[in-house]
């Protein structure tokens, strides 16, 4: 009897055995299918695609060709044209000579000598699954624009102050002029990104940590078509657009654990790098504005007397700076509806009406006058 257990017992170790090598055996045809499919389509995009992949110098996405290397970490790439997506939605995207998002109001080389209104913020300013004119920055420029000023958008996805004043610093240089206003849309990623990713260099350059990963996916998306096509179709699909709740760079505010291990510290880096622009604008006799906004956590969670809108009403009590609650016309309504009606579904950026009502709040605190 034991004869025959240790027999069975031997089978079933040689039968698994021969399952781990078929298994590994497969796995390697398959990485080897892989590389050579890769390798073809490298070789095949970089000569007889060639002309695909000029063509795809603009993907339309956050992290491709669209932005360039930059001493503050990144920019707009200049001149460039492109129809861009994000989830669902198509919508126009277009840059200056300056690497500066346009669309119509938005001023050029004519409108240099008229007041300049810096707007400066993250991918909500640039803005991200938006078309410039239904902005809130581009309804402003529109706005401002009737009254003989010019608003110039200098925002960028992914920006935080530890980048701001640099930006506006090399703008105001490029542009060869000095704004009468600026405008911070202070994002509550902002505290994150200043807290863990950006890093400010003795010499003044502004470093990612961690890694972007969009450096690798510049890579691959501008030399295979393989990795291009399948983003295009995840693109174009929900799944571009899942994550409007459970985001901890909302959720600081009101989560302790979080506000522990970064979110202080977040708030103490941003308010220093926030106090550069306060000197450059005394220097440059202009005005300041700070304007703060909820993410659909926020708004979920009743965050309406939020550590963000306290803590900058503050700051800019302190520094003379004029400060907008942009949280308050989101919490008008129940949260399930302002959520369903000022974001694009399951993501956290607005939908058009979300900057509208934005826009709306900050003509009303500014009595119309940028």
């Amino acid at each position: 009897m034991t004869s025959v257990v240790v027999g069975r017992i031997g089978d079933l170790g040689r039968s698994a055995s021969r399952a781990a090598l078929w298994l590994l055996r497969a796995t390697g045809r398959v990485l080897v299918i892989l590389a050579i499919t890769l390798a073809l389509d490298y070789a095949l995009l970089a000569t007889v695609f060639s002309g695909w992949k000029r063509e795809w110098a603009d993907a339309a996405s956050a992290y491709t060709q669209a932005y360039i290397r930059t001493p503050y970490d990144h920019d707009l790439a200049p001149n460039a044209s492109s129809t861009r997506v994000w989830g669902t939605i198509d919508y126009p995207w277009h840059t200056d000579r300056y690497g500066l998002r346009i669309g119509k109001c938005a001023p050029g080389e004519a409108e240099k000598d008229r007041p300049a209104i810096f707007v400066i913020g993250d991918s909500f300013v640039e803005p991200i699954g938006s078309s410039y004119e239904k902005s809130f920055t581009g309804l402003m420029a529109c706005d401002a624009a009737r009254q003989g000023k010019a608003v110039w958008n200098l925002g960028v996805a992914s920006y935080s102050p530890a980048i701001y004043f640099r930006k506006i610093r090399a703008v105001a240089h490029e542009l060869g002029i000095k704004p009468v206003e600026i405008y911070v849309f202070l994002d509550l990623s902002d505290i994150y990104d200043d807290a863990n990713v950006y890093r400010v260099g003795a010499d003044g350059v502004v470093t990612s940590s961690p890694f972007h990963w969009y450096n690798i996916g510049q890579f691959l998306l501008g030399n295979f078509a393989t990795f291009r096509l399948t983003y295009d179709l995840y693109l174009h699909s929900s799944l571009a657009t899942v994550g409007s709740l459970g985001q901890d760079r909302a959720r600081w505010t009101f989560d302790p654990d979080l506000m522990n291990e970064w979110g202080r510290r977040g708030l103490e880096i941003a308010g220093r790098n926030l106090d550069q622009i306060v000197t450059m604008c005394h220097d440059w006799h202009c005005r300041m504005t700070l304007v703060v906004y909820p993410w659909p956590d926020n708004i979920v969670a009743g965050d309406r007397d939020s550590i963000q809108v306290t803590h900058w009403r503050a700051w800019a009590a302190a520094r003379h700076v004029r400060f907008i609650d942009g949280f308050a016309p989101f919490f008008r309504e129940p949260s399930d509806v302002a959520v369903r009606k000022y974001f694009i579904h399951g993501d956290i950026h607005f939908s058009e009406r979300g900057h509208r009502l934005l826009y709306d709040e900050v003509k009303r605190a500014t009595g119309d006058d940028y």
